[in-house]
C-alpha cells in the first residue's frame, strides 16, 4: 500500500510538470513573434512609439518573447512591406501604431484569420482577430486645456499639432473644451507642423521649434505640443524663452523640469500590455477597447517638477473636473471628421 502511495505521488508530480510544460500558454508565449510597427520612422521618440515599445518590452521580460520592430507604419509603400516581412517571420501578433491604410489592415486580417492584430487609435468592429484601441485623449486633453486657462498669465494659449489628422484634432478638441470649462476669456492660437496626415509632422523638431518662438513672440506663454518626436522642438523654444510647455503621450516631464508643466499620458504601454496578454493567456476578445480617464488610459503626471507652480484652488478644481468627466457627469461637445 506504501509503495503504491509513493508511486501515485511520482505520477502526480510527473503528471503536473508534463501539464506546466506543455501548457498552451507556455508553449504560446514561448514561440510567439509579436511584431509592432511604428508610426513614422522615429521609434525611440519619448511619445507615442515609445510608449507602445515599453508595452512590449514588459511582456517581454516576462515571457520568452521575440519582439520584432518595423518603422514607417504611415506610409502606405512602406507599411505594406513590413506587414509582409511580419507575417513571413511568424508573428502570431502584429501591433499597429496609428495608420491611415486601413483598407490593407482590412485585407491582411482577412487574409490571415490565425494572426491577432491590435491596432492603436482605431475603431474597427466584425473580425475575430484584430483588439482596435481607441483612447479618451479629449478627456486628457480636456484637464490641460483647463489647467492652461487657470495657468496663463497673457491669456494666450497654444496648440501645436504634427498634422490634422482626426486624433490630433481630437486632442485639440478637447484642448478647447478644457479652456471653455475653465471659465475664462483665454485666447487660443492654433497650428500644425504639416498640413493634411503627412507622418514628417511628427519628426520635424526644427518646425515645431521655429512654430513654437513665434507663438511665444506673439504672447502665448503655454504650448500645449501633440507632436510627437517633433515636440522635442517646442521643449527647447518653452526653455528658452522662459514659457510653459505641455507634453503629450508619455510622461515628458523630466525632459525640462520646471518648463514641462505637465504631460498628457496616453497609456498605449498599458493598452498594448493588456490586450497582448490576453492573447498569450487565451481570452482574447475581438472589437474596439476605449481606454480613458476611467480606467487609467489618459491623464496628467504628477506634475512632479512643477506642483508648486499651481495654487491649491486650482488643482483642487483640477480633481474635480477629472472626476466629473470620469464619471460622466461633464460631456465634452467634441465631433471630429
Amino acid at each position: 500500500m506504501k509503495l503504491f502511495q509513493e508511486h501515485s505521488r511520482l505520477a502526480a508530480a510527473i503528471f503536473l510538470s508534463l501539464l506546466f510544460l506543455f501548457s498552451p500558454l507556455r508553449c504560446l508565449a514561448e514561440s510567439s513573434v509579436v511584431g509592432f510597427i511604428a508610426s513614422g520612422s522615429a521609434v525611440d521618440d519619448d511619445s507615442f512609439n515609445g510608449m507602445t515599445v515599453s508595452g512590449l518590452r514588459k511582456l517581454q521580460r516576462r515571457f520568452d518573447l521575440k519582439i520584432e520592430v518595423r518603422s514607417g507604419g504611415y506610409s502606405y509603400d512602406t507599411f505594406e512591406k513590413q506587414v509582409q516581412d511580419l507575417v513571413a517571420g511568424n508573428a502570431k501578433i502584429i501591433v499597429i501604431n496609428s495608420s491611415n491604410n486601413h483598407e490593407r489592415i482590412l485585407n491582411y486580417i482577412s487574409r490571415y484569420p490565425k494572426i491577432h492584430f491590435i491596432m492603436n487609435d482605431a475603431r474597427i468592429s466584425g473580425y475575430d482577430n484584430i483588439s482596435s484601441i481607441a483612447y479618451g485623449q479629449r478627456m486628457g486633453s480636456c484637464l490641460v486645456g483647463a489647467l492652461c486657462a487657470w495657468q496663463t498669465k497673457t491669456g494666450k494659449v497654444g496648440f501645436i499639432g504634427g498634422n490634422e489628422h482626426p486624433v490630433i484634432k481630437d486632442f485639440l478638441c478637447g484642448f478647447r473644451e478644457g479652456v471653455r470649462l475653465a471659465g475664462k476669456d483665454v485666447e487660443i492660437d492654433v497650428q500644425y507642423i504639416r498640413g493634411g496626415v503627412t507622418e514628417q509632422g511628427f519628426e520635424d523638431p526644427r518646425q515645431a521649434n521655429a512654430i513654437a518662438l513665434q507663438m511665444y513672440s506673439s504672447g502665448v506663454d503655454i504650448i500645449y505640443s501633440v507632436a510627437g518626436l517633433s515636440g522635442n522642438g517646442v521643449i527647447q523654444a518653452a526653455r528658452k524663452t522662459g514659457n510653459y510647455v505641455v507634453g503629450v503621450d508619455s510622461d515628458q516631464d523630466h525632459m525640462a523640469k520646471g518648463t514641462i508643466l505637465t504631460s498628457m499620458m496616453k497609456r498605449l504601454d498599458v493598452a498594448v500590455y493588456n490586450e497582448v496578454l490576453s492573447v498569450l493567456e487565451g481570452h482574447f476578445v475581438p472589437g474596439t477597447k476605449e481606454y480613458n480617464l476611467s480606467n487609467g488610459g489618459v491623464g496628467l503626471t504628477e506634475m512632479k517638477y512643477t506642483k508648486q507652480l499651481i495654487s491649491e484652488e486650482v488643482l483642487n478644481r483640477l480633481s474635480d473636473l477629472k472626476e466629473q468627466l470620469a464619471d460622466g457627469t461633464v460631456k465634452l461637445n467634441c465631433s471630429v471628421k
